[in-house]
Protein backbone atom coordinates (compact mmCIF):
# COMPACT_ATOMS: atom_id res chain seq x y z
CA UNK A 1 0.00 0.00 0.00
CA UNK A 2 1.53 3.58 -0.97
CA UNK A 3 1.51 6.41 1.57
CA UNK A 4 0.62 9.33 0.38
CA UNK A 5 2.78 12.92 1.61
CA UNK A 6 -0.02 15.16 3.19
CA UNK A 7 2.36 18.21 3.35
CA UNK A 8 3.66 17.90 -0.52
CA UNK A 9 0.06 17.33 -1.37
CA UNK A 10 -0.94 20.18 0.60
CA UNK A 11 1.43 22.48 -0.61
CA UNK A 12 0.56 21.42 -4.07
CA UNK A 13 -3.15 22.54 -3.54
CA UNK A 14 -2.17 25.36 -2.29
CA UNK A 15 -0.41 26.30 -4.78
CA UNK A 16 -3.15 25.54 -7.48
CA UNK A 17 -5.54 27.73 -5.14
CA UNK A 18 -3.27 30.61 -4.87
CA UNK A 19 -3.02 30.37 -8.67
CA UNK A 20 -6.38 30.06 -9.46
CA UNK A 21 -7.12 33.47 -7.25
CA UNK A 22 -4.46 35.09 -8.95
CA UNK A 23 -6.14 34.53 -12.30
CA UNK A 24 -9.47 34.93 -11.10
CA UNK A 25 -8.35 38.37 -9.87
CA UNK A 26 -6.60 39.47 -13.12
CA UNK A 27 -10.30 38.32 -14.91
CA UNK A 28 -11.96 40.56 -12.50
CA UNK A 29 -9.72 43.71 -13.02
CA UNK A 30 -9.83 43.49 -16.93
CA UNK A 31 -6.19 42.91 -17.43
CA UNK A 32 -2.90 40.35 -16.68
CA UNK A 33 -1.62 42.43 -14.32
CA UNK A 34 -1.19 41.64 -10.35
CA UNK A 35 -2.88 44.03 -8.30
CA UNK A 36 -1.19 45.35 -4.93
CA UNK A 37 -4.28 43.31 -3.07
CA UNK A 38 -4.12 40.29 -5.06
CA UNK A 39 -0.29 40.52 -4.39
CA UNK A 40 -0.76 40.47 -0.42
CA UNK A 41 -3.31 37.72 -0.96
CA UNK A 42 -1.21 35.58 -2.69
CA UNK A 43 1.82 36.36 -0.03
CA UNK A 44 -0.89 35.57 3.38
CA UNK A 45 -2.12 32.81 1.29
CA UNK A 46 1.94 31.33 0.97
CA UNK A 47 2.80 32.20 4.30
CA UNK A 48 -0.42 30.63 5.96
CA UNK A 49 0.21 27.55 3.80
CA UNK A 50 3.85 27.00 3.81
CA UNK A 51 5.75 23.80 4.72
CA UNK A 52 6.32 24.23 8.37
CA UNK A 53 9.28 21.49 7.39
CA UNK A 54 11.00 23.70 4.53
CA UNK A 55 9.44 27.17 5.64
CA UNK A 56 9.82 30.40 3.00
CA UNK A 57 12.51 32.78 4.27
CA UNK A 58 10.92 36.02 5.10
CA UNK A 59 13.62 38.01 3.31
CA UNK A 60 12.14 36.61 0.17
CA UNK A 61 8.96 38.01 0.46
CA UNK A 62 10.14 41.50 1.72
CA UNK A 63 12.40 41.31 -2.02
CA UNK A 64 8.70 40.29 -3.85
CA UNK A 65 6.83 42.88 -1.75
CA UNK A 66 10.50 45.84 -2.71
CA UNK A 67 10.18 44.31 -6.27
CA UNK A 68 6.41 45.12 -6.32
CA UNK A 69 6.31 48.24 -4.93
CA UNK A 70 9.24 49.09 -7.42
CA UNK A 71 7.17 48.43 -10.44
CA UNK A 72 4.78 50.50 -9.08
CA UNK A 73 6.23 53.38 -8.37
CA UNK A 74 7.67 53.26 -11.95
CA UNK A 75 4.05 52.52 -13.55
CA UNK A 76 3.03 56.07 -11.98
CA UNK A 77 6.00 57.78 -12.88
CA UNK A 78 6.06 56.34 -16.34
CA UNK A 79 2.06 57.75 -17.01
CA UNK A 80 2.96 61.23 -15.01
CA UNK A 81 5.36 61.72 -17.86
CA UNK A 82 3.52 60.67 -20.26
CA UNK A 83 0.94 63.54 -18.66
CA UNK A 84 3.33 66.02 -19.18
CA UNK A 85 4.71 65.00 -22.41
CA UNK A 86 0.76 65.29 -23.88
CA UNK A 87 0.17 69.23 -21.85
CA UNK A 88 3.88 70.29 -23.69
CA UNK A 89 3.13 69.10 -26.78
CA UNK A 90 -0.62 70.45 -26.91
CA UNK A 91 0.85 73.96 -25.15
CA UNK A 92 3.29 74.12 -27.94
CA UNK A 93 0.55 74.61 -30.55
CA UNK A 94 -0.68 77.85 -29.05
CA UNK A 95 -0.81 80.55 -31.23
CA UNK A 96 -0.16 78.29 -34.42
CA UNK A 97 -2.55 77.50 -36.95
CA UNK A 98 -4.06 73.95 -37.49
CA UNK A 99 -6.21 71.79 -39.50
CA UNK A 100 -8.27 69.12 -37.95
CA UNK A 101 -10.72 66.60 -38.05
CA UNK A 102 -14.22 67.56 -37.00
CA UNK A 103 -15.88 64.58 -34.34
CA UNK A 104 -19.08 65.09 -35.84
CA UNK A 105 -18.26 64.41 -39.21
CA UNK A 106 -14.75 62.80 -40.37
CA UNK A 107 -15.42 64.04 -43.91
CA UNK A 108 -14.91 67.66 -42.35
CA UNK A 109 -11.86 69.54 -42.19
CA UNK A 110 -11.70 72.53 -38.84
CA UNK A 111 -9.49 75.23 -39.64
CA UNK A 112 -8.43 77.67 -36.79
CA UNK A 113 -5.54 79.32 -34.44
CA UNK A 114 -5.21 77.18 -30.91
CA UNK A 115 -5.91 78.99 -28.10
CA UNK A 116 -5.79 77.08 -25.42
CA UNK A 117 -4.00 73.69 -24.13
CA UNK A 118 -5.75 71.46 -21.90
CA UNK A 119 -5.51 68.29 -19.86
CA UNK A 120 -7.93 66.25 -18.64
CA UNK A 121 -8.52 62.03 -17.86
CA UNK A 122 -9.00 61.42 -21.90
CA UNK A 123 -5.87 62.81 -22.67
CA UNK A 124 -4.56 66.57 -24.13
CA UNK A 125 -6.97 68.45 -26.41
CA UNK A 126 -6.96 72.17 -27.84
CA UNK A 127 -9.20 74.97 -27.85
CA UNK A 128 -9.73 76.01 -31.16
CA UNK A 129 -12.56 78.34 -32.62
CA UNK A 130 -13.96 78.42 -28.79
CA UNK A 131 -14.44 74.59 -29.11
CA UNK A 132 -12.31 71.62 -27.33
CA UNK A 133 -11.04 68.78 -29.42
CA UNK A 134 -8.27 65.79 -28.55
CA UNK A 135 -4.53 66.82 -30.05
CA UNK A 136 -5.23 63.22 -31.63
CA UNK A 137 -7.62 64.78 -34.05
CA UNK A 138 -5.14 67.22 -35.75
CA UNK A 139 -4.13 66.84 -39.50
CA UNK A 140 -1.93 69.59 -39.69
CA UNK A 141 0.08 72.88 -38.26
CA UNK A 142 1.13 75.50 -39.66
CA UNK A 143 2.85 79.32 -37.80
CA UNK A 144 0.27 81.66 -37.55
CA UNK A 145 0.45 84.93 -40.31
CA UNK A 146 2.24 87.52 -38.98
CA UNK A 147 -0.08 89.93 -41.12
CA UNK A 148 3.12 91.08 -43.16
Amino acid sequence: MGYINTSSALVDITNNTTKVQAEKSAKTTGTSELGQDAFLQLLMAQMKNQDPLNPTDSSQFMSQQAQFTQISELQKLNKSLASSNQIMQASSLIGKNVSLIDPNDAEKTILGTVSEAKINSTGASVIVNGNEYSINSILSVKEADTGS
